[in-house]
């Protein structure tokens, strides 16, 4: 039997399918791993497993990307990429935006270093609400104390009465003393951290020592007259560590939002609180006011710090509904 000819029309459609094949199987092999670097607009910084950088546009199917972010991406033209895939995040730090939505900030972060400092004043409440946050992540923490060039002898005396006790570092630097950095530098290695506090605390400072040979952190000095600091930092951005692991140095905030959630979760983000929770006579006992009371029993006899439980009965009352 004689071969079926085939039409002209049929010949193109054959091999348009070829090319296609061809195309798909070669976008498929140039598939890589990646990881966000900080992100511009609609476009993000990538870097690559051979650790080089290059701008990736994003599929509009992806939720927002955000620096420590691992990706999927592929070639698209010269030395731009599209990411097309986002793995799932083991952790995602957030901030409230004006509308009261959520926004991510750093992805896969394992430690948060909690920077304070004698100016602006320390905001008590929104540190605890940092380390509610730590423990609902389930990340490590860090108490630092910056600028103890500063009169802050009343504020040491503070932070070592009600923290400590409890299962975070606090450490102590100043730029005047380039070797108080070294117990810091120690506890960054090999964990993804990232820098939160209040606007004008010497967040970007701090990364600036730690890595001097990075000439793109921004850093402005604390307005004289409002003693709240300008933001420095428009976007995160993720910096590998010469000694392992990376940081984050993310936007200044003022404020920080636990997700309103309720007053049991946020008792147990204060490790103190949780050998008295099942003590209450009451399962739901919102540990103010409430008889047989076991958190203030605890806290009347000196077992928990009368600041912690003011912080406590604040973050209820700001993030609870």
């Amino acid at each position: 039997m004689s071969k079926r000819r085939i039409s002209k029309q049929q010949s193109a459609r054959i091999e348009k399918i070829q090319q296609n094949y061809h195309e798909s199987k070669k976008n498929h092999d140039a598939l890589a791993e990646g990881l966000v670097i900080t992100r511009f607009s609609r476009h993000v910084e990538i870097e690559d497993n051979e650790g080089h950088l290059l701008r990736c546009s994003m599929r509009p199917n992806l939720e927002t990307l955000v620096a420590g972010d691992r990706v999927i991406w592929q070639m698209e033209g010269k030395n731009q990429g599209v990411v097309v895939s986002l793995y799932p995040r083991s952790s995602v730090l957030a901030k409230p935006t004006s509308s009261g939505i959520l926004k991510p900030v750093a992805a896969n972060i394992s430690q948060l270093i909690i920077v304070i400092a004698p100016k602006p004043e320390i905001s008590w409440p929104l540190l605890d609400s940092y380390l509610v946050m730590a423990e609902t992540l389930h990340l490590h923490a860090v108490i630092l104390l910056n600028k103890t060039d500063l009169p802050c002898e009343s504020l040491k005396t503070q932070l070592l009465m009600d923290y400590g006790s409890l299962p975070y570092p606090v450490l102590q630097a100043s730029k005047s003393n380039p070797a108080s950095l070294q117990q810091l530098k120690e506890k960054l290695n090999h964990q993804v951290s990232v820098f939160v506090g209040q606007s004008g605390v010497g967040k970007s400072s701090l990364i600036s020592n730690i890595l001097p040979h990075e000439q793109n952190i921004s850093i402005n000095e604390l307005s004289e007259i409002s003693e709240l600091g300008r933001h420095t930092t428009s976007n995160s951005r993720y910096y590998h560590l010469p000694s392992g692991g990376a940081l984050i140095d993310s936007p200044g905030v003022r404020e920080f939002s636990l997700w309103h959630i309720d007053a049991s979760e946020i008792a147990q983000g204060y490790p103190e609180f949780k050998p008295y929770l099942s003590l209450c006579k009451f399962r739901n006992c919102t540990h103010k006011d409430t008889p047989h009371c076991a958190i203030i029993k605890a806290k009347n006899e000196g077992l928990i710090a009368e600041k912690r439980y003011e912080n406590f009965i604040k973050l209820c009352a700001q993030y609870t509904k």
